[in-house]
């Protein structure tokens, strides 16, 4: 499980390393942040991880603060040395709630209360894809054919078949063609996503989009998720998260 920790004091971090390892060995904290700006920019330029541990009061503020800066996707447990924070954690991305000092048996049992709620949302979904096919059920829908893209002082069409990923960097959305062309895309990831054809792209993660035909290999990745090698090859490590994986084999495998 890869994870991220939001907290300004280093002995709390070194302590939550600890007892994360002390519980489950294949958890990997990928990143810690000290602060609200250091935070909001990690999570804006970096896959989600597939669970994260907030403070709720940081040297800058409180952690909060972090929903309104940027787009939040994945689960949180919440940590403080004070309780009355606790309704507007879990108005937001709460499984848990944890006062400090934290204790390894109640971690245990937010972690084991974040596990169950993800296994009952993965099997929720095969289930529906297992029962839509077995009835035969099509959704119909109406896709793109072309996107406009800016170039110079205006804006050019082209076909969605003519790129092989979208990308988020620095909060600007890119289409990269199979020609090796990069374009400014004047709409969201979330938008693109709904307005693509779902049989020929697939939302890998929160910063990118990849087209059918572009993946060349999936590789197996920690805690069972997978990375993708595309064509052409893109710098960022593409990732799908166990949680995604048994989608990610279904689609592909269509």
């Amino acid at each position: 499980m890869r994870v991220i920790i939001v907290e300004d004091e280093k002995s709390a971090i070194k302590n939550m390393v600890a007892l994360l390892q002390e519980i489950d060995p294949n958890i990997t904290v990928i990143a810690s942040l000290q602060t609200i700006s250091e935070a909001t920019k990690w999570i804006t330029n970096n896959p989600s991880p597939e669970l994260a541990f907030f403070d709720i009061q940081l040297a800058d503020g409180l952690s909060f603060e972090i929903f309104k800066k940027t787009l939040v996707e994945f689960p949180i447990i919440f940590t403080t040395a004070y309780n009355e924070y606790a309704l507007r954690a879990f108005k937001v991305n709460s499984i848990d709630y944890l006062l400090k000092p934290i204790k390894k048996q109640e971690l245990v049992f937010a972690i084991n209360k974040y596990k169950k709620i993800n296994e009952d949302l993965v099997l929720k979904n095969e289930n529906f894809i297992a029962i839509m096919k077995t009835l035969n059920i099509e959704i119909k829908q109406s896709y793109k054919k072309t996107i406009l893209v800016k170039k110079f002082d205006g804006l050019i069409p082209i076909q969605t078949s003519s790129f092989a990923y979208f990308i988020i960097e620095n909060g600007i959305v890119y289409g990269y063609s199979y020609d090796k062309e990069k374009f400014v895309i004047d709409e969201t990831l979330d938008q693109l996503e709904r307005q693509l054809s779902s049989s020929d792209f697939f939302r890998a993660n929160r910063q990118f989009i990849v087209s059918r035909n572009s993946i060349k290999e999936a590789q197996n990745y920690f805690n069972k998720g997978f990375s993708l090698k595309l064509n052409p090859s893109q710098n960022e490590i593409i990732l799908i998260s166990k949680a995604k994986v048994s989608l990610f084999k279904d689609w592909l495998g269509q």
